[in-house]
């Protein structure tokens, strides 16, 4: 079941992060950016809209974002409503491209704001999964995306051409939320290892989402994020027996942006290797001499990222 609220904002005008009535999903034409929220698992998630202006359309392509582990918003504050610089610059490359954005703050509705100290451990983090948790909250936002309407009454996204894209952590939630929920083994047991203890269904580690019935993303972008989920998929995907031990497979195409010296970047390259033998439509993007968390203006690397990123979503939405 998913709720949906909403807070309607004018031009660069980004509210207080309030809760208020229940107004479904119509927002005002005159509206450029718009806070929704959307109830999973009896957590109120916000989601930040933003709308194009000057594209001469009548629906729009949408990527859902999903932050990294420093959270969504500027100076750990959700109570402005402002976002964090990262997601305020994609913000503007959408808007420039006729992309609707929809970022999803995926830890407020927990009692988190970064994914550190307790929320790095079970069994808090466990609220916040990038394996099971945040997945969902994506599915909740593709599907408020399909819903909403201007008052009208007139479509505002196209429900076949929306994305996804992430970073850091969140790019191990958009892994996740791509999963192929019918490449799951029969009996399958979930799981995940912290500090050498094994944590079941019991402790609180849950499945994947399902596919939505009326159909997932249409593709997704990864920027230096992590894809073993402590074990969750099966073996390590750079082990000998990974493409029998490893489940882990796309539903949908995927391109990875994995930083040369990131920390994280051996795990990646062996899963891209993996899922090319298991002929999945997945691309890479091998970015030299940059680190985690590569995705900032200064670096020539970063632009050549974006640029790569924007072109593969028009393609995937069949722009001209």
């Amino acid at each position: 079941m998913i709720c949906i609220f909403c807070l309607s904002c004018g031009k660069d005008d980004n509210g207080p992060l309030s809760k208020p009535p229940d107004k479904g999903a119509t927002i005002s034409a005159t509206s450029s950016d718009t806070i929704l929220y959307v109830t999973v698992d009896n957590y109120d998630i916000p989601v930040y809209i933003s709308i194009p202006e000057d594209c001469n359309l009548q629906d729009f392509p949408a990527v859902v974002v999903m932050h990294g582990s420093g959270g969504m918003w500027k100076d750990d504050d959700p109570s402005k409503g402002v976002m964090s610089s990262q997601n305020r610059e994609w913000k503007d490359i959408f808007n420039d491209n006729c992309f609707v954005g929809a970022y999803i703050d995926s830890y407020t509705g927990a009692g988190a704001v970064t994914r550190s100290g307790k929320w790095d451990t079970p069994p808090e983090t466990f609220k916040i999964s990038a394996q099971f948790v945040r997945p969902r909250h994506a599915n909740a936002a593709l599907t408020l995306l399909r819903n909403l309407t201007f008052e009208d009454g007139s479509k505002i996204v196209r429900p076949k051409d929306i994305g996804i894209l992430g970073f850091s952590d969140g790019a191990g939630a958009t892994f996740a939320t791509l999963y192929d929920s019918n490449a799951t083994p029969p009996g399958w047991k979930w799981t995940q290892k912290y500090d050498g203890k094994e944590y079941t269904e019991a402790d609180g580690v849950r499945p994947p989402p399902a596919i939505p019935d009326e159909g997932g993303f249409k593709g997704g972008v990864f920027y230096y994020g992590g894809v073993h989920g402590h074990g969750y998929w099966g073996g390590n995907p750079c082990g000998d027996d990974a493409l029998t031990d490893n489940i882990y497979q796309v539903y949908a195409p995927m391109l990875f942006h994995i930083a040369a010296e990131g920390y994280l970047a051996e795990n990646a390259l062996c899963m891209v290797d993996l899922l090319m033998q298991k002929e999945n439509p997945v691309e890479l993007n091998l970015h030299e001499n940059v680190g985690h968390g590569f995705d900032t203006d200064e670096l020539e690397q970063s632009v050549r990222a974006r640029n790569n990123t924007i072109d593969w979503f028009k393609q995937l939405f069949n722009m001209k």
